[in-house]
């Protein structure tokens, strides 16, 4: 039977606020090519929630043969391509604040090349196909795809080229399939690293984001598990050297490694989440926020705000909320869609 435990308290059944938050990552459909969302969770007290959100969110991609370095790549290269498509081949100027698209950067529809001895630079062919996710690059009069594992050697031109890692350490399955029954998870995944996945931490460090989360335990049997060891972020879990997430510290503002756009990232704490909203890096990413209620007013405000201002560029979403589970009591859930006109 799997029990769970909050700051050293009894072992218990898991209880319903963790199943949900566990489930809304779980089923949180994050389509690097679908319309970008924001999420804002707000709880009566602080808590591990964002930790069990983006555990839900990995378990998720365990099942994913996609969520991978390559893949996740790929998909990032598509989602720039999206970008220059569908808004910025249009405009001269860049000026977010008056198009109103919700980007803060122009995508000038670059991809450098890095096979040849001597990098060249392609411009992104209208004919991409967004739906059979195959990315075109213009190319002598015609057209030139590539695929994942070539397109590994592309950049986004003025970012840096992928740095995929080869790490070695296999996970455990038994944890993840046990906190979520039935979780779909494959073999190859508990051996490779992904990126594709984001946790930003609180804006006092790594440390107290660590803190919070080593707080949370699941245990199975004679088996204990901490979050922080569950999501498998570099240096934080003892079981393996492979890793499935990136942590994006919120008070550096760095990566722990290199990172191609996640498709997914989660905030723990308001701060954070204000300040990904405004970040380059996570303009194309969905973004799950959470806050308690117990912050200082003003700050709870600035968050009031953030969230109104985004009206220009979204609109609510109420279909993924019907999606989620149900909210348990005390727990407040806004979700926005971005307009597609």
């Amino acid at each position: 039977m799997l029990i769970f435990s909050e700051n050293n308290q009894e072992w218990q059944p898991v209880p319903i606020w963790v199943e949900f938050f566990v489930q809304l990552g779980f089923r949180w459909h994050s389509d690097a090519l679908d319309q970008r969302r924001v999420a804002l969770i707000s709880m009566p007290c602080d808590s591990a929630a964002a930790g069990l959100i983006a555990l839900g969110a990995l378990i998720r991609d365990l099942g994913n043969p996609n969520a991978n370095d390559i893949d996740g790549h790929y998909n990032s290269l598509l989602q720039y391509a999206r970008q220059y498509i569908n808004s910025c081949r249009f405009c001269g100027r860049c000026r977010p604040e008056k198009k109103r698209c919700g980007y803060t950067t122009k995508a000038a529809g670059f991809i450098r090349d890095w096979h040849a001895e001597k990098p060249k630079r392609f411009k992104i062919s209208e004919k991409t196909n967004f739906i059979e996710k195959r990315l075109l690059l213009k190319r002598q009069g015609g057209t030139w795809e590539g695929s994942p594992s070539y397109a590994t050697g592309w950049q986004i031109d003025g970012e840096p080229p992928p740095q995929l890692t080869n790490n070695e350490g296999a996970l455990d399955g038994e944890p993840y399939g046990r906190i979520i029954n039935g979780a779909q998870i494959i073999p190859d995944n508990l051996q490779r690293s992904f990126s594709g996945l984001c946790f930003a931490g609180r804006v006092s460090g790594k440390t107290a984001t660590r803190k919070m989360c080593a707080s949370a335990c699941f245990r199975l049997n004679d088996s204990e598990s901490c979050i922080s060891d569950l999501l498998t972020i570099h240096g934080w879990s003892h079981a393996g050297s492979i890793s499935r997430m990136t942590y994006f510290n919120s008070r550096t503002e760095r990566f722990d490694r290199y990172s191609s756009t996640p498709s997914l990232v989660v905030a723990d704490g308001d701060k954070s989440f204000i300040k990904l909203l405004g970040r380059t890096e996570f303009q194309r990413s969905d973004v799950i926020g959470v806050i308690d209620r117990i912050m200082d007013r003003t700050d709870l405000e600035a968050v009031g705000n953030q969230m109104n201002a985004q009206s220009q560029w979204y609109t609510d979403d109420f279909e993924t909320i019907e999606k989620l589970p149900s909210v348990p009591r005390g727990i407040s859930v806004r979700v926005l869609k971005r307009r597609t006109t």
